[in-house]
């Protein structure tokens, strides 16, 4: 009869990673509040029922018919059939999912080689980037970063790239940055080697000649000059806080700044090459021009602590473990694996959509009155229009919501002189024939309709107002 083999130990290293990768599983099972998330939704759901990729506009009635790149297809059509076989708590658990390998890359590209130094890597560049992992399609881009940086640090072939770059180009914008990530590893290695960086150049090569891979896609080379769209509407992504620079009187950019200062007391102590400054610099300067790209510099930063801690004068020789230590190991790998489940069985069972901080009251007042589409045009906040996309598709036409690259610039700026409650802001609601107005009531265009005498309050609560023009 043969004898069963012994499930290994796992061993201390591996349990931090584990820890790690649990931290970032649970944070993929909170229910979904971003709004963002909320339009990417809608359009899955649709795309799976019979719709396809949208190449117009379908929601709104201020873009209606405006040729819409859908940079994200391909997660969104993941989100679609999640909720078609499983409802919104499937991408709930999908979200946590990719959450959880965006953990376990970052701490492995982050390995030191023993269980505390790991444990200080991984913990910090995990640290930096946790903050702002949400459920949408950036994770997705991060994963395809990850995966290329791993790709590199390891020198496996190159040919990798090419299903990286075709996977990331049709998840998420930010392909670009690959490229930026290794120009500057590149010109790092040459000013250390006064060299020709050949092996990195390759890569970047290969990553280049992938993205006419990429281009075989349900929406050909549009998908490639979709960053050309954020260069010409930079004026207008300034009114959105996650182009902006990090505010750090926000929580969630103060824990972030913990863990970027910790590293840069570590790189300053340390003797880095110039293959490690120049790409963590380039990083952080964007992190720092715009919160989106901390996520990334936490990638890109995870390698190069690792290296910090690998020194040789940091390292001393390890014991084996014992029984005991072994046992215990096992112990702890058995409660991470039993988390693992807890976990996934809660998000399976607790409501998978946040909808706190929207107006849910004040829209289920306007529907129950049947000031809802048909004949009524809403004015709201960009956010605002993200939720009733997804709650009601195509049937209620949004006037705006945060899809900024989409929208034609008149919109932008007509909102953007909305939102700061500009002179002329009644005029704008008259030139789209608004009747109905649900804004926020501590903004300043809740004053101007008071005093313009033109709306009457049908509706209010402790966050929102609802008008209807006399």
């Amino acid at each position: 009869m043969p004898r069963l083999k012994r499930v290994r130990s796992p061993s201390l290293e591996s349990l931090f990673i584990g820890a790690l990768v649990l931290f970032g599983f649970r944070l993929g099972t909170l229910p979904i509040g971003d709004n963002s998330m909320f339009t990417h939704l809608r359009t899955g759901i649709d795309m799976v029922r019979g719709s396809g990729i949208p190449r117009m506009d379908p929601y709104s009635f201020t873009a209606r018919g405006t040729s819409w790149v859908v940079q994200s297809w391909l997660p969104e059509w993941t989100y679609g059939w999640a909720h078609r076989l499983g409802g919104f708590r499937l991408i709930v658990l999908e979200q946590a999912v990719l959450m959880a390998v965006v953990a376990w890359l970052v701490a492995r590209l982050a390995r030191a080689g023993s269980p505390l130094r790991t444990a200080l890597s991984a913990g910090i560049a995990v640290g930096i980037g946790a903050p702002y992992w949400s459920p949408r399609p950036l994770l997705f881009g991060l994963i395809c970063m990850a995966l290329t940086v791993m790709v590199v640090e390891r020198r496996r072939t190159s040919w990798l790239l090419v299903p990286i770059v075709w996977l990331w180009v049709n998840s998420h914008g930010s392909f670009p940055l690959g490229i930026v990530w290794l120009l500057a590893r590149a010109g790092g290695e040459w000013l250390d080697w006064k060299a020709w960086p050949r092996e990195t150049l390759r890569y970047a090569w290969t990553f280049i000649g992938s993205l006419a891979v990429a281009a075989v896609n349900p929406l050909g080379a549009r998908l490639l000059l979709f960053p050309l769209t954020l260069g010409k509407k930079q004026s207008t992504f300034e009114s959105i806080i996650e182009w902006q620079s990090p505010n750090f009187h926000l929580q969630v950019n103060r824990f972030a700044l913990v863990f970027i200062l910790l590293a840069a007391v570590l790189l300053f102590r340390a003797r880095l090459t110039w293959r490690d400054v120049v790409p963590t610099v380039v990083f952080l300067g964007a992190g720092l021009y715009a919160v989106r790209n901390l996520p990334l510099l936490a990638v890109v930063l995870a390698p190069v602590m690792a290296r910090i801690f690998r020194k040789p004068e940091w390292t001393a020789p390890r014991p084996a473990p014992t029984l005991s230590q072994l046992r215990t190991n096992r112990a702890l790998g058995v409660t991470i694996a039993a988390a693992f489940v807890l976990f996934g069985v809660a998000a399976a069972t607790t409501p998978a959509i946040n909808a706190k901080g929207y107006p849910v009251k004040a829209i289920s007042y306007l529907e129950a009155n049947d000031l809802l589409g048909g004949p009524h045009r809403l004015a709201h906040q960009d956010v605002v229009g993200n939720y009733l996309t997804l709650r009601y598709g195509r049937t209620v036409p949004v006037f705006i919501d945060d899809r900024v690259d989409m929208y034609p610039d008149k919109v932008s700026k007509d909102y953007v002189s909305l939102l700061r409650g500009r002179p002329g802001v009644l005029e704008r609601l008259d030139r789209y024939d608004i009747d109905i107005v649900l804004w926020d009531r501590q903004q300043p265009l809740v004053q101007v309709i008071e005093l313009s005498g033109q709306w009457h309050k049908i509706f209010e609560d402790h966050d929102w107002v609802v008008y209807r023009r006399n």
